[in-house]
């Protein structure tokens, strides 16, 4: 059998998803997985604005270069002036679809997301073929550069990562080099490789402004989602804190009732806690705490399960569409689980250390108060039949066999 040791402070959250992030950095701008799908989660609500501003600025841009090719512009007798409308009207309709995407539910919006890289390649390399194409011709007045400005685009408007950006700008830059190569004779190759080394200058400085914004913004992310956590969630064990389970409980309790599924509330107790402080020093029960915590959020890993730490040696395992007769199920693998912990009892060193349990199932115009009320009562009666075992609220199921 073994005593819990003393482990670091209680104060360090490095243990939480965010606080290990932001110990250990992310100067490759890349977070945890799960961590990474939050972020651009985040970064999707807030390029909403950008997004939008992006597509307007694309669609006028683009139309003031047409009225301008039609009506300033001497290009009647160039022979491309057809091929030159199709290609703006090509320019403008990303612009027309991204401003619409942005206008829907949040689900289409984020598979949406997907296609705005693409997208903007797709515009910068028809803004790459006009200015080739104007370099072929050498007329007196042309918009030149039109690639440069996707490039900076890729890095500030579509809301995409520092890597995606980087991609779609040097995908840009290369099918410039290509295109030029095919369609621009040897002669007037070293003029348009003047281009190309102010479309490299835009892609550095767009690169390097990105990556420090962007890096700015996961720091924020980090620190407001932890601020958030810390709220959240009891800081000894892990688990969701009174605060949060208070206002969980009556919420799954409507759910269940819309959904028309059980819910059973499991409250657990550590049995002789303070007495296992009084004998072994508050830091193990510090340790005994977080080591219970870990075990019951391994019940608890269901997106509308909850499990909590009401109280000092209290906790809440809150389980919905489960039913009386699974609840006991659980009870009893808590309670062996917490056996299998093997932690040394403070009065007899023959014995572990146990959990008592009490459980009830919502049951027809039950509030939140009551149900919890009910447990609390099962608990009552856990204790007081021995310790370590589990009790039934009563006018449920007939509890099944308990552990020994």
């Amino acid at each position: 059998m073994r005593h819990i040791p003393p482990q670091a402070s209680t104060e360090d959250f490095r243990d939480t998803p965010y606080g290990r992030q932001l110990h250990g950095g992310f100067r490759l701008l890349r977070f945890a997985p799960e961590l990474e799908r939050e972020f651009r989660r985040y970064l999707d609500r807030h390029a909403r604005l950008s997004q939008r501003l992006a597509a307007l600025l694309l669609i006028f841009a683009v139309g003031g270069y047409l009225y301008c090719e039609h009506r300033l512009f001497d290009l009647a007798d160039t022979g491309w002036l057809t091929t030159l409308t199709l290609l703006r009207l090509l320019q403008i309709l990303p612009g027309v679809v991204v401003l619409v995407l942005t206008f829907y539910s949040r689900r289409f919006r984020a598979q949406a997301n997907r296609i705005f890289p693409v997208l903007l390649v797709m515009v910068g390399m028809l803004a790459a073929l006009i200015d080739i194409r104007f370099e072929t011709l050498d007329a007196e007045l042309n918009f030149r550069y039109g690639a440069g400005l996707l490039i900076v685009a890729s890095f500030f408007f579509l809301g995409v990562t520092f890597w995606w950006a980087l991609l779609c700008a040097v995908l840009i830059v290369l099918a410039d080099v290509c295109m030029a190569s095919l369609i621009l004779s040897a002669e007037q190759m070293p003029e348009h490789w003047i281009a190309v080394s102010y479309y490299l200058l835009l892609l550095i400085i767009g690169a390097i402004s990105r990556y420090v914004h962007e890096y700015s913004q996961r720091d924020q992310f980090l620190t407001r989602q932890l601020l958030g956590w810390v709220a959240e969630h009891d800081a000894l064990s892990g688990l969701a804190n009174r605060r949060s389970y208070d206002r969980a409980l009556p919420q799954r309790i409507a759910q269940a009732r819309r959904d028309r599924r059980p819910l059973s509330l499991l409250l657990l107790d550590l049995d002789d806690f303070k007495a296992y402080n009084d004998t072994f020093g508050h830091p193990a029960g510090d340790a005994l705490i977080r080591a219970f915590g870990e075990l019951l959020a391994g019940f608890a890993r269901r997106p509308l399960d909850e499990a909590a730490r009401v109280g000092g040696e209290e906790f809440a395992l809150l389980l919905y569409n489960c039913d009386n007769a699974a609840a006991q199920r659980i009870a009893r693998q808590v309670i062996n689980a917490l056996t299998a912990l093997d932690i040394r009892h403070p009065h007899d060193p023959a014995a572990r250390v146990g959990v008592s349990i009490g459980i009830a199932t919502l049951q027809d115009g039950q509030q939140a108060e009551q149900l919890y009320h009910c447990a609390d009562t099962a608990l009552y009666q856990a204790k007081s039949g021995g310790k370590n075992r589990f009790a039934v609220a009563a006018g449920l199921l007939r509890p099944e066999p308990q552990p020994h």
